[in-house]
């Protein structure tokens, strides 16, 4: 009887030590975390991650019962190392100090939240993601009037009404070329724009915003002169788009040859050429007739691949004609905005001039650039035209 209340006595005792033991693990676990939790909000704005605040809290627990097992061959009234007591009481303090540490993270988090006065956003999804990640969020407004891109096919009415006086939610950014572009990006992926060139006023404000649909079709793609129709047609086996043909009518037993131009697409036995604009008028084609395609011994070019990568990317080519007196008059090819890609004076052809090269009266020029980069080179009368 006298050993059974020793043994109790003796348990009673071990238990205690060990249970304040690991609540004082616990408690430096909670502090030391609330302390990371609080300077990773007050350096980031951004909540401290679980697994910080658990391997904060752990390392120091689990450093402490090292260091104490090596110091010793026991741990609580001489318990070895190896034993069961041992075992249970390492794990109850590693789950409880991970308790604490994720209590303790939770709460420096909120604290470092009302000292410093950072809001917590409770929205989801992908925007709500970008922000987070680009630390606090700013709220842009649109202005009320929107304009065409110069260049682009205009957008519809709707999404110009949808988007005069809008608010948008973007990452905060001290960068205005950083925030034009994520804006630009935004407006263009969600309204499926193929321009949107913004204007930031000295306060801060969107003072213009420019949009444009996506450019389609070959329309922007003929040279001068040309036209482009579909005709009924055999096409030669050997041609592909870009290939000079010639056009043969195969209306009576004779053949005739109506025209050349170039292959610009197939469909079955639909084809779409280009051809003179004085070829259609001195020669109606006959959409209920079928027409055979041949290649020609010209070598093709690279022109419409050429056409076809300039039309996707955001920038276009336009003309611009130099004016007496105007804006561009006397004026170096460097200080315009967008590339020169080239001038032509008195017939001649002057191809990506340098930057030094003075503009004259009559000089005319290609330049390639977006819409923004490009405008301010049509004001007071000198005449531009989008190609």
């Amino acid at each position: 009887m006298m050993g059974a209340v020793v043994l109790q006595t003796i348990v009673t005792e071990w238990t205690e030590t060990a249970l304040l033991n690991i609540l004082g693990f616990a408690l430096v676990a909670g502090i030391v975390v609330t302390t990371v939790a609080f300077g990773y909000r007050a350096t980031s704005t951004r909540a401290a991650p679980i697994g910080v605040g658990a391997f904060a809290g752990l390392a120091v627990v689990t450093g402490w019962l090292n260091a104490t097992g090596l110091g010793q061959a026991t741990i609580i009234d001489e318990t070895p190392l190896v034993h069961h007591a041992t075992a249970t009481y390492f794990l109850g303090a590693v789950v409880v100090s991970a308790v604490a540490a994720e209590t303790g993270r939770r709460i420096g988090d909120e604290v470092a939240r009302d000292v410093f006065d950072i809001d917590r956003m409770e929205a989801t999804g992908e925007i709500a993601s970008l922000v987070r990640s680009a630390r606090l969020s700013i709220v842009v407004q649109l202005p009320q009037e929107i304009d065409d891109a110069d260049g682009y096919p205009p957008v519809d009415p709707s999404i110009k009404r949808d988007l005069a006086g809008r608010t948008v939610l973007l990452p905060q950014s001290s960068d205005e070329s950083v925030l034009r572009s994520r804006l630009a990006t935004r407006l263009e992926r969600d309204y499926d724009l193929g321009h949107a060139s913004i204007t930031i006023g000295a306060d801060g404000a969107i003072e213009r915003l420019v949009v444009g649909r996506a450019r389609s079709g070959i329309g922007s793609m003929l040279p001068t002169g040309t036209v482009a129709m579909a005709i009924r047609a055999d096409p030669a086996l050997t041609a592909s788009v870009g290939d000079p043909i010639e056009v043969w009518s195969t209306a009576s037993d004779s053949s005739r040859l109506v025209a050349t131009g170039t292959l610009r697409a197939t469909t079955g036995d639909v084809a779409t050429i280009t051809v003179d604009a004085d070829v259609v008028d001195r020669f109606a084609f006959d959409l209920d007739s079928s027409y055979r395609l041949t290649s020609r011994s010209d070598a093709p070019d690279d022109g419409d691949a050429l056409c076809s990568v300039v039309r996707a990317a955001d920038e276009t080519v336009r003309s611009i004609t130099v004016e007496d007196g105007g804006t561009l008059d006397n004026v170096f090819v460097g200080w315009l905005s967008g590339t020169v890609l080239v001038v032509v004076r008195n017939d001649e052809v002057i191809p990506f001039p340098d930057d030094n090269e003075t503009l004259r009266d009559g000089d005319e020029l290609s330049v390639l650039g977006t819409a923004s980069e490009l405008a301010p080179l049509s004001p007071n009368g000198d005449r531009s035209v989008s190609q």
